[in-house]
């Protein structure tokens, strides 16, 4: 049998596709569950796929999640489509965005993910195409119908499935008439659906015909009005809008005309589920273009199945810089492997080579020795320097201990050096040459830092601890923010050195402190309360703060008798006490036992 009996199961209530409306004298093709034979059904990508195969109308699924939300989805049930368990009318929207809905189909797709009904709502208005809605849940006719009316898309949909409701928020739904037809039909059956006022739709789905490209031709010279389908690439030739004749135009595009223009081409082809179009990209990476060659190298890389490491390693070494550049990029957004050729691009004589290498192997799998990458550490370039610290903290986590904030402490000294004359000046309007040097090491700078965050605990933690406490004059000051940020989820128990940045003398450091405080979560608490009791008064009004924001019920009776004491300004601790209570039903305590406390 063609169908095991579970598609038999999950096919039988799958409605013939329709759409609203039928130009005369031109074949609609109507795609059955988005690419459903190609891509992830009911995915935003396998929409989008069915659209650029040459789909007019689409069929999508609509089910409801456990608080409201409409979603695509078919069967209902989490375990076919995706890497979750359970039933969707019983699963938060929340929890349904974090599953997986692609890999069930195949690791090439990745993660794919559930969408909501109005994002596949923007996506075919975008498209251009219309919309055949098969209902799945009883009751969400009107909240569908109100979604349609936002999106501006009622007039370009039909529904099906549980529907009947839709009628009373929309009493013009489903007026055209249709006559569906299952795998075959005449002329004569044709005309006399035409001579009825009908619209005669043949379905080639989920019957022995699915696959059927000379019934489907027969089909469209029988005058039919549309032909709902499985797979688009056989509908697609049969309405005579072949599917390899679009990729063949893109084709020529990719290969000549401006540079925005054969990338646009290249990126178009990308998003074509199987075609060999990896060819094409591997010669495009070559081009001398940068804008072309980078466009291919995403290609590789996003196209379904993605490209395979060996087929990069002959760009590795092409005389083009842009193609070694490019396909050290590939192979690193991909985690591929270290490999000789990669590594021998760090004596390429390009720094753009270099910069894309070093970052590649940052996040190459594999060992790269410390002698290899410790020398980029003093190079002239602040993104090959950035680049390096994160390749060094990769393979060499131990040695980037050391090394890293050795040499970032040498930028920020030139740094500061450098705005100590710009301030001896008067600090004059700079020119655009003056500001892009000063730009590019800002962003190197941002890469040290970054490599800072992934060195080994609690090592990381120190690093992050001594960049945001310290007092910067510089052009940007935005380095000890990021550290600070970072110090939220790390401190933990052991937040002493932030709580001594309360008391700096530079209000920036002292600010960035109290926030580290008031977002690193309920364990430095106790530390805070402590500070409270024992710090200076300008520390104790910021763990007040800190305190409040927390709502820390448990610094209550503290709070109270800090502000009753004198320790501290009274209208700051009434208004920290206030803050708290707010929050009160937080906490499973009652409002009689906290005021009770002394």
């Amino acid at each position: 049998m063609r169908y095991s009996l579970l598609a038999l199961a999950l096919l039988a209530a799958a409605p013939v596709a329709q759409c609203s409306r039928f130009p005369r004298g031109q074949t609609q093709l109507i795609c059955h569950r988005t690419a459903n034979e190609d891509m992830p059904e009911n995915t935003l990508e396998s929409l989008a796929l069915a659209a650029r195969m040459g789909c007019n109308v689409v069929e999508i699924d609509l089910t409801r999640t456990l608080d409201g939300e409409i979603v695509l989805h078919h069967d209902g049930l989490l375990e076919r489509l995706s890497n979750g368990m359970g039933v969707v009318e019983q699963t938060y929207s929340e929890e349904l965005a974090l599953l997986d809905a692609g890999s069930w189909m195949g690791s090439r797709f990745g993660v794919l993910r559930i969408p909501r009904f109005a994002d596949a709502l923007r996506l075919a208005r975008e498209q251009g195409i219309e919309l055949d809605l098969d209902l799945k849940s009883k009751g969400i006719g009107a909240e569908v119908v109100s979604i349609l009316k936002r999106e501006g898309m009622l007039e370009k949909v039909r529904f099906g499935g549980e529907w009947e409701d839709v009628l009373a928020a929309d009493p013009t739904a489903n007026q055209d008439p249709i006559v569906s037809f299952s795998g075959e039909v005449t002329r004569e059956q044709v005309d006399q659906a035409h001579r009825e006022g009908k619209y005669a739709v043949v379905s080639f789905v989920a019957n022995p015909h699915a696959m059927d490209l000379d019934a489907m031709r027969a089909a469209v010279a029988a005058g039919a009005d549309g032909i709902g389908v499985d797979y688009p690439r056989l509908g697609a030739d049969a309405v005579g809008r072949p599917v390899e004749a679009k990729i063949a135009a893109l084709a020529v595009k990719a290969g000549s005309g401006s540079a925005s223009d054969r990338a646009a081409a290249i990126l178009e082809l990308s998003y074509f589920e199987g075609f060999p179009t990896e060819p094409l990209f591997l010669r495009s990476l070559l081009n001398s273009d940068d804008r072309i060659s980078r466009a291919a190298a995403i290609a590789l890389v996003t196209s379904h199945p993605p490209v395979r490491e060996p087929a990069l390693l002959p760009a590795l070494a092409a005389p083009q810089p842009e193609a070694r550049k490019n396909a050290a990029w590939a192979i690193g957004i991909s985690g591929g492997r270290v490999v000789p050729p990669l590594l021998a691009l760090l004596h390429d004589p390009d720094p753009r080579v270099l910069e894309e290498t070093l970052l590649a192997l940052s996040r190459c799998h594999g060992e790269v020795p410390a002698q290899s990458l410790l020398p980029f550490l003093s190079h002239p370039s602040p993104l090959i320097r950035g680049a390096a610290a994160l390749a060094l903290v990769r393979h060499q986590p131990g040695i980037a201990a050391r090394a890293i904030p050795a040499a970032l402490k040498r930028d920020e000294q030139s740094i500061a050096e450098d705005y100590a004359r710009y301030v001896q000046r008067g600090k004059p309007k700079l020119s655009q040459q003056e500001i892009d040097p000063i730009v590019v090491t800002y962003r190197g700078q941002m890469k040290m830092i970054q490599a800072g965050e992934d060195l080994p605990s609690p090592q990381a933690r120190a690093f992050l601890e001594a960049e945001a406490s310290r007092s910067v004059e510089d052009y940007s000051r935005v380095g000890g923010l990021v550290a600070g940020y970072q110090l939220w989820d790390r401190i933990g128990r052991n937040p002493q050195a932030t709580l001594r940045a309360l008391a700096s003398a530079d209000f920036e450091v002292a600010d960035r402190a109290q926030w580290i405080l008031a977002e690193a979560g309920p364990e430095v608490l106790p530390a805070v309360r402590k500070a409270l009791e024992s710090g200076s008064p300008a520390v104790r009004e910021r763990c007040a703060r800190i305190l409040a924001w927390q709502g820390d019920f448990t610094s209550l009776p503290l709070l109270r008798h800090a502000a009753g004491a004198g320790q501290m300004d009274s209208e700051t601790a009434k208004w920290a006490i206030e803050r708290i209570k707010v929050l009160i039903p937080l906490s499973g305590t009652t409002s009689q036992t906290l005021s009770s406390r002394p």
